[in-house]
């Protein structure tokens, strides 16, 4: 059956299936090493067409005898050259489960290819590259924004020029045609209007006059600023004003707010 690439891998539930991008290589014995052990990583392919990238390797507990494999183009086959240990404990690995006594496996190269070795000089190379592109751009386009701006006051100038020939024959005409009266010039920037004469205060009428200041009367008509209406057998809050003790924190707050704006600078200086 071929096998699904929607399979997921779960060693514990003994259900062993992993894809690679990469080639993928199982290790053999090397026959000419009689003394001691050496592994030999061989590169899997498919038997019919050769793809030795994007396989699938898949092996269930109690259902499979030895692994089998599938390629990209749908081919499948049993590959009894993986041993079923090897391929288990590397599945293993690849869940996260670390086992000591297999990672020898690994370092005799079973499993998926390594990615190939990242040229950090070459990486290096070519961000400066791209960064030097980065500012040699930014550097001509801020060069093409002078020149464009250069030359549009130019051109302004130019136009000026060439059109004041025909601005003073339009005036010439204008002016035989109203009988001798030259145009008004146009100017953005119009004359300031007369400001009208302005008129002293009250204050400064009295003061010339010798004219003493009205007396100021009670702010609340209903209490005369006394907080309370009272009456023969009657004593009631008023509730038309919030009292002295409110007016003269009112009054300190006022007086305070203008020190703190320096409204009252000039009057102290002037009464020093």
């Amino acid at each position: 059956m071929p096998i699904s690439p929607w399979r997921a891998l779960s060693p514990d539930d003994g259900d062993h299936y992993l894809s690679f991008e990469r080639r993928f290589r199982y290790v053999v014995e090397d026959p000419e090493h009689t003394w001691r052990l050496v592994w030999i990583p061989t590169v899997l392919a498919c038997p019919v067409c050769e793809a030795d990238t994007g396989l699938r390797l898949a092996f269930k507990i109690g259902m499979d005898v030895v692994v089998e494999a599938a390629c990209p183009v749908g081919h499948t086959w049993v590959e009894p050259r993986i041993d079923v240990s090897q391929w288990m404990a590397y599945c293993r690995y690849r869940a996260g489960q670390q086992e000591i006594d297999w990672l020898w496996l690994i370092q005799a190269g079973f499993g998926e290819e390594p990615p190939p070795p990242i040229d950090y000089v070459k990486e290096i190379r070519q961000g400066a590259a791209e960064v030097a592109k980065y500012g040699e751009r930014k550097a001509k386009a801020k060069v093409r924004r002078k020149v464009r701006s250069v030359k549009k006051k130019v051109g302004k100038r130019v136009r000026n020029e060439a059109m004041r020939p025909v601005a003073a024959l339009l005036r010439t005409a204008w002016t035989v045609q109203t009988g001798g009266v030259e145009p008004v010039k146009d100017s953005r920037r119009r004359p300031a209007e007369p400001k009208p004469p302005k008129t002293p205060p009250v204050s400064a009428y009295r003061k010339a006059y010798g004219v003493q200041a009205p007396m100021k009367g009670p702010k609340c008509l209903v209490c005369e600023d006394t907080g309370r209406i009272t009456a023969p057998g009657i004593s009631v809050p008023c509730v038309e004003c919030d009292g002295p003790a409110a007016a003269a924190l009112a009054a300190a707050e006022h007086r305070a707010e203008r020190a703190r704006q320096g409204k009252d600078e000039h009057r102290t200086s002037t009464t020093r």
